[in-house]
């Protein structure tokens, strides 16, 4: 099964889907390496024209490359094999465009980011901080995704701007809420606006740089996005996700995740159906303009 509106060929498109099945480290529910496989199911239930963008897919958009084969049971050999994948989309000029899979998966995709980019900033949207060192004895999880990529992008305390934001957080331990207020600006949206002239401040910021926005679905509150590994309460709508990652054109974007949709926890397909549409917006908004 392709994504609605997949290029016959992954010649000539300039953003490639990629399926990350990953299910290693989710700590509560499990069941995101059936994400790619919904996401893809719920996208032939939309449109290939976008009525808040007044514009459709174009044939040559974006080409759906499938699922990754992943090594099951050995995270780090699992976090190579997601680098190398994205690392060949990379260097054919494309975009990836990663559908997890738990949030781990982000650690691998940096591999593959740091030494392309190596001026990377990150756009973190999630309910979570994922900032821990090691959770459960390892330093490869989903709890941990976005302190690899702290790592291994070589991000410092210092960096002006920042070259983290995040988006949505409202669970984390005092440590890791410590550290984030003194070092990673965080948002929460009250409304569309509110989130829109922040993205734009954030688009000046880092105007000309390479950007990267991992996205974990959980940012969304569980009255809309339920199919996920560890809801929480308080978080942004579904009308302002779309907004989000259609506001996204406004970077330099290198690349996108979209993570922990978990749909044997899904009622309905919910999560699914916001997911797919917010591929599907995203790679519109992503078409240069007519």
């Amino acid at each position: 099964m392709k994504f609605l509106g997949s290029a016959p060929s992954v010649e000539n498109v300039d953003n490639v889907i990629l399926g990350l099945p990953m299910d290693e480290t989710c700590c509560f529910r499990p069941g995101t390496r059936l994400g790619p496989r919904e996401i893809r199911y719920h996208s032939d239930n939309l449109e290939l024209f976008s009525i808040e963008q007044g514009r459709e897919l174009g044939e040559r958009t974006f080409f759906d490359a499938g699922d990754v084969e992943l090594t099951v049971g050995a995270p780090d050999t699992a976090m190579n094999e997601i680098a190398r994948a994205v690392g060949e989309i990379l260097d054919r000029g494309q975009r990836p465009v990663c559908l997890g899979g738990e949030h781990g998966v982000t650690a691998g995709i940096a591999r593959a980011l740091a030494p392309r980019f190596p001026d990377l900033c990150v756009l973190h949207v999630d309910a979570h901080y994922d900032l821990r060192e090691q959770w459960l004895g390892s330093s490869l999880s989903h709890a941990t995704a976005l302190r690899n990529v702290w790592n291994t992008m070589g991000f410092d305390t210092a960096d002006e701007p920042p070259r983290l934001v995040q988006i949505g957080i409202r669970s984390g331990p005092p440590e890791e809420w410590a550290f984030a207020q003194r070092h990673i600006p965080q948002f929460m949206p009250d409304g569309v606006a509110s989130l829109e002239s922040f993205l734009d401040d954030w688009a000046r910021r880092w105007a000309g740089r390479p950007v990267y926005c991992t996205f974990d679905i959980d940012a969304v509150d569980p009255a809309y996005a339920p199919g996920t590994g560890t809801p929480e309460a308080g978080g942004i709508t579904s009308r302002e996700a779309l907004a989000l990652v259609r506001s996204l054109a406004k970077f330099r974007l290198v690349g996108f995740d979209l993570v922990e949709v978990s749909p044997p926890w899904d009622p309905a397909g919910i999560t699914s159906a916001l997911a797919a549409k917010l591929v599907r917006e995203l790679l519109i908004a992503l078409q240069p303009e007519d």
